[in-house]
């Protein structure tokens, strides 16, 4: 692997060949957001970056510094597109589904992007401003529903860990082809292995039931804005 480029060295964008696209910081930090969003950050090596775009490792680091440069650039790609949807309390509830909705359609681009925080050491950077604007709009957004700040604090953690916790156990499995039905509420292979144990609702829901991740999310909206009308009740 070259050594990097000494601080002050300017990095040009090579010719390319006809029809591949000029290698750059930003196109690496997306092809690395690309990848990481299906196998996780860990899993991307910088040579699964050459190999992704087409041209040695050596060739990469014409353009960045390192990998941990690389890592950064790609998370702030990734909060650049940070959903900041319309909001209107007076009609608050299809409001929430519509948030709902958007923020589960941005984490299902990505998903595994979602564990950066555990997979990497993300480094200082330039928060891009949706990141912070679009939270503190939607705790707004909750306020003026009639909720306190402690308890729109309370929701928007529930509705995060809702929305994120479907994306990577459920949405997952689907988007990649994974059969997510013959795995909940227990694998089938599972059942048949231990056909010992006197299971009788886990072996009728295999056989009969089937698992759907869209019911579940509207499931989920719906519980959501029950606790919405619970604590903003007694303000009424």
């Amino acid at each position: 692997m070259s050594e990097p480029l000494p601080p002050g060295r300017r990095r040009r964008s090579p010719r390319t060949r006809a029809g591949r696209a000029t290698l750059t910081a930003d196109s690496i930090a997306a092809t690395m957001l690309g990848l990481a969003g299906r196998r996780g950050f860990q899993a991307v090596t910088m040579q699964d970056l050459a190999t992704e775009l087409g041209v040695t490792v050596r060739a990469l680091y014409r353009h960045v510094q390192d990998r941990s440069e690389v890592v950064d650039r790609a998370v702030q790609l990734w909060l650049s597109q940070w959903p900041e949807p319309e909001l209107d309390p007076k009609d608050w509830r299809a409001s929430l589904r519509g948030f709902c909705r958007l923020h589960r359609q941005i984490a299902r681009r990505y998903p595994r992007a979602l564990l950066v925080s555990l997979d990497e050491q993300v480094g200082d950077m330039r928060v891009p401003a949706q990141r912070l604007t679009a939270p503190e709009g939607f705790l707004r957004f909750l306020v003026e529903v009639g909720l306190s700040l402690d308890d729109a604090l309370l929701v928007h953690a529930d509705l995060m860990i809702r929305i994120y916790g479907l994306v990577l156990l459920v949405d997952y499995r689907v988007d990649i082809g994974a059969a997510v039905d013959q795995q909940y509420p227990a694998p089938q292979n599972w059942l048949d292995q231990r056909s010992d144990l006197d299971l009788p609702l886990l072996r009728r829901a295999a056989t009969q039931s089937r698992f759907d991740s869209d019911g579940l999310f509207d499931h989920m909206v719906a519980e959501v804005i029950r606790t919405i009308e619970n604590l903003a009740a007694p303000a009424g």
